[in-house]
């Protein structure tokens, strides 16, 4: 019996530590920081832990940022908001640059920044169990949501926890502060045109909310700069600067959005409204313009509902721009050649929708990135559309 209760309380009492070596006075922890790139997944940048120790021969970068492109079916998972990622692990610099992350990176064009975190031996090591613990293979699946369990909030999450209560953050940095899910979102899409628009149609209320600077985190920049101004208390009292040293390991070229894309952009955008002032007088009421309008927004509508009911992003609820992109437009196309009496009225209130739903994009987008003039057709169609079913 006490055989029993000394093994029981050995691995309660060491629950991380087994499988775990010890690190080395050399080992050192740090927060790697890779900037943005090209691709919709890499736009926001990526966060990553390194732990290193040549005095032991370990070179790890804990990526939480891994998924396959090839599992069975990736893009209705990630549609659904059930797109499972993993804990990975690979060296940072290795000789073959085919297994090398920072060659990697580098080859993507996204900068590379380290920040090596000024913990005492314990925390490396707590840190160092943590990971290799959460990179077991019945660990390292977690269900990935962009917003708030992402490849930033995770090594976050594990830096706080290896250090216990002795992290204390900046409140009095004001760059973290006032800004909603969906402004940091933006100021990172500025020169994707397309992906701002088609993300701010998709995404709801829920990332209108403001957030805390520990929230903005999700934000792997956000997160660079919040360590950097954070301060760690030790067993004495004395509060000392958590990142004990800032390296940059790649410098990224920056590249411009060619103007050309840009402008193809704003005249797509733009058509509806240029078509409607140049052919006005031969567009008649109820023709192929005017279906075309309500078809399209409301297959975008309907696209809207499903990702309000039928996912589990948790960020696709009470969308506003429904009100623009409405799924009732699909019944009002296919009854327009009808001219029922309530569709008359149906075109009435799309016309105040369209007006609220622009105010609110503006609101909360701070600014409608090419949509008004999408916004305005349909407001002078409807009007049209509705003096139509009255006849």
């Amino acid at each position: 019996m006490f055989l029993r209760r000394f093994i029981l309380f050995f691995l309660l009492a060491f629950p991380l530590g087994l499988g775990a070596q010890q690190l080395s006075p050399m080992a050192k922890v740090s927060l790697i920081t890779v900037g943005t790139g090209d691709e919709i997944y890499t736009f926001f940048g990526h966060t990553a832990i390194w732990i290193y120790d040549p005095g032991l021969g370990i070179d790890k970068v804990y990526n939480y940022g891994t998924f396959d492109f090839r599992a069975s079916g990736f893009y209705w998972n990630f549609l659904r908001g059930n797109l499972p990622y993993q804990l990975s692990t690979s060296p940072l610099d290795y000789p073959d640059p085919q297994y090398s992350l920072l060659e990697y990176w580098k080859s993507e064009n996204r900068s590379v920044i380290e920040q090596v975190l000024n913990f005492t031996p314990q925390q490396k090591q707590r840190l160092f169990e943590l990971m290799e613990m959460n990179a077991r293979p019945e660990n390292k699946t977690y269900q990935y949501r962009p917003y708030y369990d992402n490849c930033s909030t995770r090594p976050r999450d594990k830096v706080f926890e290896a250090a216990g209560d002795s992290i204390r953050l900046d409140e009095r940095d004001t760059f973290l502060i006032g800004k909603s899910y969906r402004d940091w979102m933006n100021d990172y899409l500025h020169q994707s045109y397309w992906s701002r628009l088609g993300l701010n149609l998709a995404l709801g209320y829920p990332i209108d909310r403001i957030t805390t600077p520990n929230q903005s985190a999700y934000i792997p920049n956000n997160l660079l700069r919040m360590l950097d101004r954070a301060r760690i208390i030790r067993l004495n009292g004395k509060s000392e600067k958590l990142v004990l040293q800032t390296n940059t390991l790649f410098e990224a070229t920056p590249v411009e959005t060619s103007f050309l894309w840009k402008s193809l952009f704003w005249i797509v955008m733009a058509s509806p409204l240029i078509i409607l002032m140049v052919r006005k007088n031969k567009i008649r009421p109820g023709g192929t313009f005017d279906r075309s309008l309500l078809f399209i927004t409301g297959v975008f509508g309907v696209i809207h509902t499903l990702l309000w009911f039928g996912t589990n992003h948790g960020i696709t609820e009470w969308n506003y721009s429904m009100f623009i992109t409405s799924p009732f437009n699909v019944i009002a196309f296919v009854m327009l050649s009808r001219r029922p009496k309530w569709l008359m009225y149906y075109f009435i209130v799309a016309m105040v929708f369209v007006v609220a739903g622009t105010m609110l994009q503006f609101l909360f987008w701070k600014g409608l990135y090419g949509l008004l003039f999408l916004n305005i057709t349909l407001f002078l169609r409807y009007r049209h559309l509705a003096l139509y079913c009255k006849k």
